[in-house]
């Protein structure tokens, strides 16, 4: 087998802690370092295959970028905020004795359709039947998609994880795999901003009928990041004045809304905000409250505030938050967890390894007759509270 040169290309700006983070793995695989991508994309010999870290979750314009200097290149894309979520994924693929992290395996929980690229507009390549186990081989860079085996042999097929459980294997590790950036055209003249802004500044025009790679979206979709002039100077229109060429924009990475939280309960009454009765929280070390509680009526269904896995799912009645459910969100500016605490004990509808939509039903509100409301993230540092964050900046509440 030729062998295949591994570089793994650490943000521009790491210090000691990000190299600590990744000596195991690079030692396990003989992985040469590089915080420069002109040094990394200019080894010579093909394959080359290069482990890109991205603590903004962001690879839309440096993938595109590192494609037009190397079209062969092969892109592992890792993200990681923080130099121990990056440990974590390097450690787990050296145990698994795999430099892609393969491992992951999941049983569909419906009839999935098989497609050839991460998008519902992608061809139809096969089908699965409920309660199949397959092995994952990767995932799409907003996490929506697993990459599997193409029945057919044809290399790579893409299956809908929202219909899929998790059976063994720690999703973080898997490559995350990127095609090559759809191409989209102008219908009219229009002009380019330098964030998805109608305020922000205009730093150019597409002119009618020009035609661009796009490289990353808004979660809502209103604004489409192009290419302008070229991958390392991106640009934003809005996605009503384009037309798509070639691919599909629905599998392009996701730029971060502030406020993509929906309020677990409906409707949102507040009972207790982020921050009160100090004194009660100080004998837990705490400033204040560590959440946020919705008053409902007991039986209530309680609802997932956005997409993700479930991480826990049960009764702990010896727990402050008695029966509760967490759920990891991965955002393209990093790793969260929303918590639903005082549920009512047996009326739990999710399991752990689940994919759940915002708006699933996870159970009902327990007796007390409220929801306690927690957001965290990983590797946050919001003083005492340490990675627990006021969950009200990122809620769409009415005003």
């Amino acid at each position: 087998m030729k062998p295949v040169w591994h570089v793994l290309l650490l943000p521009a700006d790491a210090d000691w802690r990000w190299v600590e983070a990744a000596r195991l793995y690079v030692e396990r695989f003989r992985v040469l370092w590089a915080w420069d991508p002109e040094q990394a994309v200019a080894l010579p010999g093909d394959p080359l295959l290069l482990s890109l870290v991205l603590p903004d979750g962001r690879p839309g314009h440096t993938a595109a970028w590192l494609r037009q200097r190397r079209p062969s290149i092969l892109l592992d894309v890792l993200f990681a905020p923080t130099p121990e979520h990056l440990q974590r994924i390097l450690d787990a693929r050296a145990a698994q004795g795999d430099r892609l992290g393969r491992g992951l395996r999941v049983v569909t929980t419906d009839r999935l359709n098989v497609r050839s690229g991460p998008s519902r507009s992608a061809p139809i390549v096969g089908r699965l039947e409920p309660g199949v186990e397959v092995e994952v081989i990767g995932r799409s860079a907003d996490g929506v998609w697993w990459a599997i085996r193409d029945p057919g042999g044809r290399g790579r097929a893409w299956i809908a994880a929202a219909y899929t459980r998790i059976v063994r294997g720690i999703p973080e590790t898997l490559p995350i795999w990127i095609g090559a950036p759809p191409r989209v055209r102008a219908r009219r003249a229009l002009p380019v901003h330098r964030a998805p802004d109608p305020g922000s500044p205009v730093v150019g025009w597409l002119a009618a009928g020009a035609e661009r790679e796009a490289l990353g979206r808004t979660e809502e979709g209103e604004w489409v990041q192009v290419a302008f002039p070229d991958a390392a100077h991106p640009g934003w229109v809005r996605g009503v004045d384009l037309e798509v060429e070639a691919g599909a924009l629905e599998g392009l990475p996701v730029y971060a809304s502030s406020r993509w939280l929906e309020p677990p309960v409906r409707p949102p009454l507040i009972q207790r905000p982020f921050g009160a009765d100090p004194v009660a929280f100080a004998a837990w070390g705490l400033p204040g409250h560590e959440g946020i509680d919705f008053a409902a009526q007991p039986g209530d269904p309680v609802y997932a505030a956005a997409d993700g896995w479930v991480l826990q799912a049960g009764d702990r009645l010896e727990h402050p938050y008695g029966t509760q459910v967490r759920i990891q969100h991965r955002r393209p500016d990093g790793v969260y967890v929303t918590v639903y605490g005082r549920l009512m004990p047996g009326s739990l509808m999710v399991r752990a390894g689940e994919f759940v939509q915002a708006g699933r039903m996870l159970g009902r509100v327990g007796p007390e007759g409220f929801v306690h409301f927690m957001l965290k993230k990983e590797g946050a540092r919001n003083g005492p509270y340490g990675d627990i964050l006021d969950p009200s900046p990122h809620l769409r509440l009415a005003p």
